[in-house]
């Protein structure tokens, strides 16, 4: 007994539910399954070429555009974030150390911030633990950093400069939130938070100079870190795909539809999983705390409901397609739609108020401890099933996505010097080929000049023309810039499923237009039923049973002459 309540227990603890939560990557390697969307299928927009981080930290004009041919340096992938630091050693032993980092980072500060001012010792450290590592086992977006999880430890820096303690590392924790997170994903909608408690800290007069030079110090950090995008947008001026994009929505009642789901959901990149558990177990603490009409805990509570009703609102009417044309006009391009970022720490608030209220209450101290900790452990659980269960059981595995021995295979098959041509890949994700160093025309891309879009446009319309559906998915989102054929649409996801049902296709793609990128080879996962009537030479198959892909390699012929 007089170990759970030393110093070193919460340490060691804490060791355990790391380890636990990345044993997948510990004990199976590669052969553990990573999170495919918006992740390893864009990660040419981390820069990763040859299974490491390949971009710059710096606009470089020797620096070979792996996806984007003809575009200017600025759209090269060159913002500074902290994480390519570690995508330098390797891909996925890079992806696993940096899952970790950011969320020890988040751990830490969800953890003092309870600790030092929201609960200031009035619990044992063992449920501090248990519910840190509780809003940091969510299975964030991989990409997103620090931008969910690091929102605790950013209210711990501003914190600490409200009530003018600990400057240095608050100041190095605002910085290292900056360099380690997404302006566009979370930092605009922190930033509109920030100033707003800044203008209601003014009028209260309790605004101090520590928290005005922490939020300058915010945004001019944010700058570097995503200067070619504020380079282009007040100095260049070249316009881009967001500029083009026309966002779909829904009609009324379906909006109202997504408003419930908003509330009562999970978004796929701002994870929650909070209606299982953490909602109903709220809502009845809620019912209580209004039954016994307890005003001080009233104040506390309902501003939380209000806040996530509010946002969930605001989410439906955003997709309200009235309202939507409405904005498409502006040709802004950013999505207001993301507010669900701040979904996971809004209900894991909600849940330690309700737990804490719990403390509180129940008189028989043991019996308030058992239930807690069960709460707590219970969503643990719930967290772990859809992040540590999955990499330990999903498919394909990483390993099988990348396929390294087949694409290697490949390229002894081929003439030439792989870096000295590009590739088009039809029904996978030419990051897949990126990864395993192959230039490519295309990829996906969240960020690239208009013009490009328009002349990858000439390639695939002739395939967009018989599917309105992948045509309007195209022309009103338009980051995938993929080689898109009518019968496989978008289920590069499920390579099975390809196999099984497509066993061939009739290429409509303009190869005329492919050469002008210098295209050589063609890859593709269905048989092209075409291939000799529009030029391409078929040079080899890769079959094998034990790759996740079934490919197709062709030459793409040369012009008449």
């Amino acid at each position: 007994m007089k170990f759970f309540k030393s110093k070193l227990f919460p340490l060691l603890l804490t060791l355990i539910l790391f380890f636990l939560y990345f044993s997948p990557y510990l004990i199976k390697g590669q052969n553990s399954y990573v999170l495919i969307h918006d992740n390893l299928n864009q990660l040419n927009m981390h820069g990763i070429f040859n299974g490491k981080m390949n971009a710059q930290f710096f606009p470089n004009e020797n620096v070979e555009e792996y996806t984007l041919p003809g575009t200017e340096t600025i759209f090269h992938l060159v913002h500074l974030k902290l994480d390519k630091l570690f995508f330098k050693f390797g891909y996925f032993r890079g992806f696993v150390f940096n899952e970790f980092f950011y969320r020890l980072l988040g751990f830490l500060g969800l953890f003092f911030l309870l600790k030092i001012y929201l609960l200031k010792k009035k619990l044992p450290d063992l449920f501090l633990v248990l519910f840190s590592f509780a809003f940091i086992s969510l299975p964030f977006w991989p990409q997103g950093n620090l931008s969910i999880a690091g929102i605790p430890l950013l209210i711990l820096a501003f914190f600490n400069l409200f009530f003018k303690r600990n400057f240095i590392i608050s100041f190095f924790i605002i910085i290292i939130y900056a360099f380690y997170s997404n302006i566009f994903f979370a930092g605009f909608f922190l930033g509109f938070i920030i100033l707003c408690f800044f203008i209601y800290l003014l009028f209260k007069k309790k605004l101090n100079i520590y928290l005005l030079i922490g939020g300058i110090v915010l945004f001019l950090c944010y700058i570097p870190t995503h200067f070619p995008v504020f380079l282009n947008e007040f100095f260049y001026g070249i316009p881009t795909n967001r500029s083009s994009q026309s966002l779909e929505g829904f009609a009324f009642i379906d909006s109202i539809k997504v408003m419930i789901f908003h509330f009562i959901g999970s978004h796929k990149l701002s994870h929650s999983f909070h209606i299982y558990l953490i909602f109903p177990f709220s809502l009845l603490t809620t019912i209580f705390i209004l039954k016994r009409k307890d005003k001080k805990w009233m104040k506390r509570i309902l501003p939380f409901w209000a806040i996530l009703i509010s946002s969930s609102v605001f989410y439906g009417l955003f997709y309200f397609q009235p309202l939507l044309n409405i904005y498409n006009k502006t040709g802004l391009g950013f999505r207001f739609d993301r507010i669900y970022v701040f979904n996971p720490i809004l209900w894991y608030t909600l849940f330690g108020l309700s737990l804490f209220y719990i403390f509180i209450f129940f008189r028989n101290k043991r019996l308030a401890h058992f239930l807690i900790l069960l709460l707590i452990i219970s969503q643990i659980g719930i967290n772990s099933s859809r992040s540590t269960l999955k990499a330990y059981n999903e498919y394909p595995t990483f390993k099988e996505f990348m396929s390294e021995k087949q694409f290697k295979e490949i390229e002894r098959e081929l003439d030439g010097n792989i870096e000295e041509f590009r590739i088009g890949c039809i029904g996978f994700f030419p990051s897949v080929a990126n990864y395993n160093g192959f230039k490519t025309i295309g990829s996906f891309s969240a960020y690239y000049p208009v013009e490009l879009k328009e002349n990858f446009y000439k390639i695939i319309k002739p395939e967009l023309e018989q599917n309105l559906y992948l045509k309007d998915y195209y022309q009103n989102k338009g980051s995938a810039l993929f080689l898109f054929d009518d019968r496989i649409e978008k289920h590069y996801y499920d390579q099975e499923y390809i196999q099984q049902n497509i066993p061939e296709i009739n290429c409509d793609l303009n190869i005329e237009e492919l050469k002008i990128f210098d295209v050589k080879y063609l890859f593709s996962t269905v048989r092209i039923r075409n291939a000799s009537e529009i030029g391409l030479d078929e040079i080899t198959t890769s079959k094998n049973p034990e790759y996740y892909y079934r490919l197709y390699v062709y030459l793409v012929g040369k012009e008449d002459e």
